[in-house]
């Protein structure tokens, strides 16, 4: 099994808790919210005011969007977080359900960061084998000169592809004795 469907796995799994620990941290807010005396909608609403703000909070942080952006974002994600933990902890009647809530809030945001900035860059994609790419060779007068004279035109195609090779190699021959003589100083 390869990195790509490994991930998808990870992935699918990551959601799958991520929903499940929203799911009870909205449940938990609910609570909190109607132990505070709202009723109806309000406690429904707490939801949207408390968990969805630090959702946008943490898409408000991508790297696309401008430093300052970003930090206004981080903002609402520690509000919102902290909002949540606060009614996380105080929907638990006892220790261990007061231990619940942080255990909500924590792992949602381990998650949450694990999906999208550890998420990112986890799976290594196969390097590509470097081909050498052949410099570009522009045919000057001089060769079209010189082909002329070599009667190219009355080539096979294996022959005219070995005279190119052949010319070609002599003048980046020249053209490399000339560029060590200009690096050395001497004048021809």
């Amino acid at each position: 099994m390869n990195g790509i469907i490994r991930m998808r796995f990870i992935a699918c799994g990551i959601w799958a808790l991520l929903v499940l620990a929203a799911f009870v941290s909205a449940s938990h807010i609910v609570d909190t919210a109607g132990t505070l005396g709202l009723t109806g909608w309000y406690r429904y609403a707490a939801v949207a005011l408390i968990d969805f703000v630090a959702i946008v909070g943490k898409l408000s942080m991508h790297e696309s969007f401008t430093p300052a952006f970003r930090k206004s974002g981080f903002r609402l994600l520690m509000a919102g977080g902290v909002l949540s933990l606060g009614a996380n902890v105080y929907a638990g009647d006892n220790l261990g359900e007061k231990g619940f809530g942080v255990l909500t809030v924590g792992v949602f945001m381990l998650l949450e960061h694990h999906a999208t900035k550890a998420g990112k860059a986890a799976v290594v994609k196969p390097a590509e084998p470097a081909t050498p790419k052949a410099p570009v060779w522009i045919m000057t007068d001089a060769e079209r000169a010189a082909r002329r004279t070599a009667g190219y035109a009355k080539m096979d195609a294996a022959a005219k592809a070995a005279w190119t090779m052949k010319y070609r190699d002599r003048i980046r021959k020249q053209q490399a004795k000339a560029q060590q003589l200009a690096l050395s100083g001497a004048t021809v």
